[in-house]
């Protein structure tokens, strides 16, 4: 019995460290996601996009009145209009790091947000997978207790 459970748990570790491993290389790899949103009077929305060099990012805002402002990783702002009603901006990322749209809706109705951006995780997503990996290293090291001596 006890060998079943020593292979059982050294699977099992394996398992976490594979994952682990195969999702830290994940959270270092651009992948487009959308940027649908309704945002409603008097509200703000900041995106924040973890964008390598060549990376995209598409945005249409339709609607009620609003103040569309992007932001560079060093806070230059790349684009920056007021009192608008529809808007659409294009961007390829000329230098790394966390780019910043920010939308405030200052009319009375609505204003739809559409569109798309490549991003990464960040630092912190790192962690996940590292956790993954430290458990499955805990449960075999905890299996070897099990083997048959």
């Amino acid at each position: 019995m006890s060998q079943k459970i020593f292979y059982a748990m050294i699977g099992a570790g394996a398992i976490f460290i594979a994952v682990g491993i195969a999702a830290a290389l994940y959270s270092g790899v651009a992948v487009t996601v959308p940027l649908d949103k309704t945002l409603g009077p008097g509200l703000t929305d900041e995106i924040t996009p973890e964008m390598d060099v060549g990376n995209t990012l598409s945005i249409r805002a339709l609607g009620s009145t609003f103040d569309f402002t992007v932001q560079d990783p060093d806070g230059n702002a790349l684009a920056s209009t007021k009192d608008q009603s529809d808007f659409s901006y294009n961007l390829t990322a000329d230098k790394a790091g966390e780019y910043t749209v920010t939308i405030k809706n200052t009319g009375t109705s609505d204003v739809e947000i559409t569109g798309t951006t490549q991003t990464k995780a960040g630092p912190l997503g790192f962690t996940g997978p590292m956790m993954l990996i430290i458990t499955g290293v805990i449960v075999a090291g905890i299996s070897l207790r099990f083997r048959q001596r």
